[in-house]
């Protein structure tokens, strides 16, 4: 991106106008006075009132020194306009004009006035370190924040990670200051001085397919199965990043350490850097411990894991765990209670076919453990994933609600255990509780308006009114024969 950094140039029409003026200004000199340059028609050291003559060579120089500056801020903006890479900062270019201006008044002064270069020099050597000693810092922070911009350390909206594990957002920079924005959203000011010896890593500034790397630790009971563990933590991880945009592919689980009759398990992930720490941790705790919860992980001060072959009503009870994430999230906890009490446990082996599409069928499948996978065949007739099952997902809804033929294949990714809903095991709830149909129809509507919402799809509100009622007639007639 071509960054102009502010830097004040004239057009281009006008600047080498300036450049004529010298040169025209020149021959007037020359041919009203006799030469070409101001030194040899003044000498302010013999002349005790102002002549013209002397105004007219001071002028010389200031035009000359305009000149100068603006020669070097046009060549400034002109590369950083054609170039990619690291481009020159506004408050290089200052320090390059107060120099400029410095140098072109010191010689004037010489050749105009003191004739005597040593004597000078000596003494504006002496002043010149007086005042660097006094203003040392701002002129330490002045040069630290000249090579941060050149060398294009930082730009402002940058995420930066202190060592000792602080994130920080760059805000602003100026002459002096570097401010900071923490992930509490306080200011902080660091000197540039100080700045530049931070130990910091810019994520932003990383390979754009990388994120800002992250550990979250999990401590748990060492009466686990710890490839059992690993394998629930891999798979919450790839439900993130499956989920959410920003969290990137890479991810690595290990065993970090095995002490006093504990694991400690380290997941490493990438994610946005514009992400709090606390907040992109918070979002796999929460895909972790629904893993667990599913996996039947007791997470007491002595874990279990209980085999959903060997525990049935284990098994069924985690329905209450997770019903509140699909079309059962219309039910209350005893009607949910008495479901799981009827529902049949079903394990379906890596690569089985759960689901056929086009077949007919009154049932739904709550996934408990494992993956299953959503397909559909293409123009060629391979079958293409458009979706993944998750634990605590559900599939197969709008046959258990209306009877309609299966719309897709669903595989199972790895060995599953899924509970089966039929139409007899809901049906008494829905003798007891008619509203019911009307609200799991307003959950499904919704669910597809989300859905569309996804695909930056506008949402008619009066066409989702009317599939709601469409879809409740069509669960009243498969029911109970009405509508």
């Amino acid at each position: 991106m071509k960054i102009n950094h502010n830097i004040f140039s004239l057009p281009k029409t006008v600047y080498w106008l300036l450049v004529l003026v010298n040169i025209v200004y020149a021959f007037w000199l020359q041919s009203n006075f006799g030469s070409f340059l101001a030194w040899d028609i003044s000498d302010l050291a013999d002349s005790k009132t102002a002549r013209f003559e002397d105004v007219v060579a001071i002028a010389q120089f200031l035009i000359f020194a305009v000149t100068v500056d603006m020669s070097i801020r046009h060549f400034v903006v002109r590369f950083n306009q054609i170039t990619e890479g690291n481009q020159v900062p506004a408050i290089l270019v200052q320090a390059v004009t107060l120099l400029c201006y410095g140098v072109i008044g010191l010689f004037g002064f010489i050749v105009m006035y003191d004739h005597s270069a040593g004597q000078l020099l000596a003494a504006s050597g002496a002043i010149g370190f007086g005042i660097v000693y006094i203003l040392r810092e701002v002129i330490a922070d002045v040069v630290a924040c000249i090579q941060i911009q050149t060398d294009g350390l930082i730009s402002i909206g940058d995420h930066i990670e202190v060592k000792g594990g602080d994130y920080y957002q760059i805000v602003q920079m100026d002459r002096r200051m570097v401010t900071l924005k923490t992930v509490l959203q306080y200011i902080v000011r660091v000197p540039n001085r100080r700045f530049i010896n931070l130990n910091y890593i810019n994520l932003t500034k990383q390979n754009p397919k990388m994120g800002s790397r992250r550990r979250l630790e999990i401590e748990l009971d060492s009466g686990n199965d710890a490839d059992r563990i690993i394998e629930l933590i891999n798979q919450a991880a790839d439900y993130v990043v499956k989920t959410d945009y920003n969290y990137t592919p890479w991810y690595r689980v290990r065993l970090a350490k095995i002490n006093n009759g504990s694991y400690l398990f380290a997941l490493i992930y990438e994610c946005d850097p514009s992400l709090p720490p606390n907040g992109s941790n918070s979002i796999m705790n929460l895909a972790i411990a629904r893993f667990f919860k599913l996996g039947g992980i007791n997470m007491n001060s002595t874990v279990e894991v209980f085999k959903s072959s060997e525990i049935v009503d284990t098994v069924k009870s985690r329905l209450k765990d997770v019903y509140r994430l699909g079309v059962l999230k219309a039910l209350s906890v005893d009607q949910v209670s008495r479901l799981a009490d009827s529902a049949q446990i079903v394990n379906c082996r890596a690569q089985h076919l759960l689901i056929e599409k086009g077949h007919t069928a009154d049932s739904m499948f709550m996934l408990i453990e494992g993956g299953l996978e959503v397909t559909i065949p293409n123009d060629q007739g391979e079958q293409v994933v458009v979706a993944t099952i998750w634990p605590g997902d559900c599939v197969g809804e709008m046959s258990l609600l209306t009877g309609e033929p299966r719309s897709a294949n669903v595989r199972a990714k790895i060995n599953s255990t899924l509970l089966e809903i039929t139409k007899e095991n809901i049906t008494p709830i829905f003798e007891s509780n008619p509203d019911l149909i009307d609200e799991i129809s307003i959950l499904l509507e919704r669910r597809k308006g989300m859905n569309q919402e996804l695909l930056n799809k506008n949402v008619d509100q009066e066409e989702a009114q009317k599939n709601i009622k469409l879809l409740t007639k069509k669960i009243l007639k498969f029911f109970f024969n009405k509508g």
